[in-house]
């Protein structure tokens, strides 16, 4: 594409540098739309993202979108936090806006917007988060702080970090909420996730490289009063979503949430509509 000084410059920050899915649906955004954007990737590890982000800004970039743990390195760089980001310590954008900084947790919105819809399914009852990492820490944050869930078991394969989680979010969680910790062994939380109707999996098992598993491995848990919601999108449909909706859950996949993430983070950072539905046929064709 020709550029001008008018040009927005988005960079994309990851380490190691791979290809990576996020700079890829950027440039399809800009190319469907023809946006006056310009989308790079860089290579930036944590303990060189504040020079890299400086560097960005001097050049008059729109900002900048971040990748894997880089989400969580970036809390004390920006100026200031949207609500999202502040509550759940993952920033994966921050807007450039002459002096100012802004950090942004557009995964957590993402995921209060595919929940909502389904509201009627889980919110008087209890929930059951897997995992431990950021995304765990964003779907915490809608459960808590936007659904005002007040039964919700965490479980990941660290008890500490489960505990760590459960710490922070009770703070902002309502007095009456009961937020337990406990380790990712399916067969001592059968019964949590049995009676739970919302489970999500915000772990990385299931995804391209352990794609025959289930972070779920006892029988007889999914049923048609469950809500089963995987955060991975690689592949869409994970087996334990294809075991859940063999069972009547309703579910939802970690693509829509993608979509979803990426489309405020790209309006954010090029000031142009993200082209959704054309996305959404272009990553069910690249899967």
């Amino acid at each position: 594409m020709r550029t001008t000084h008018n040009t927005r410059l988005v960079g994309i920050l990851c380490h190691p540098v791979a290809e990576e899915l996020i700079h890829e649906i950027f440039s399809w955004g800009v190319e469907i739309t023809d946006a006056d954007a310009a989308c790079l990737q860089f290579d930036a590890q944590a303990k060189d993202m504040r020079g890299v982000i400086a560097g960005l800004h001097a050049l008059k970039a729109t900002g900048v979108y971040l990748t894997g743990r880089l989400r969580t390195s970036a809390a004390g760089i920006a100026d200031y936090l949207s609500d999202e980001a502040h509550g759940t310590g993952v920033i994966n954008t921050i807007t450039f806006d002459q002096d100012r900084t802004t950090g942004h947790n557009t995964e957590a919105s993402a995921i209060i917007s595919v929940l909502e819809p389904y509201q009627h399914i889980f919110a008087r009852g209890s929930a059951v988060v897997l995992g431990g990492g950021a995304m765990a820490r964003s779907v915490l944050y809608a459960l808590v702080r936007h659904f005002r869930m007040k039964n919700i078991a965490i479980a990941d394969r660290t008890l500490q970090q489960a505990q760590l989680l459960r710490q922070m979010f009770s703070e902002m969680a309502n007095p009456s909420a009961r937020i337990e910790a406990h380790e990712l062994f399916p067969p001592d939380i059968a019964q949590l996730l049995a009676e739970a109707r919302l489970i999500v999996n915000a772990t990385p098992i299931g995804t391209i490289t352990s794609i025959d598993q289930s972070p779920i491995t006892v029988p007889d848990i999914f049923h048609n009063r469950q809500l089963v919601m995987d955060v991975n999108f690689g592949p869409a449909i994970t087996r334990m979503l294809a075991e859940a909706a063999d069972n009547g859950s309703t579910i939802i996949s970690g693509a829509e949430i993608l979509i979803r993430q990426v489309a405020q983070s790209y309006e954010l950072l090029t000031h142009s509509q993200f082209p959704a539905e054309r996305i959404r046929a272009m990553l069910a064709a690249h899967e």
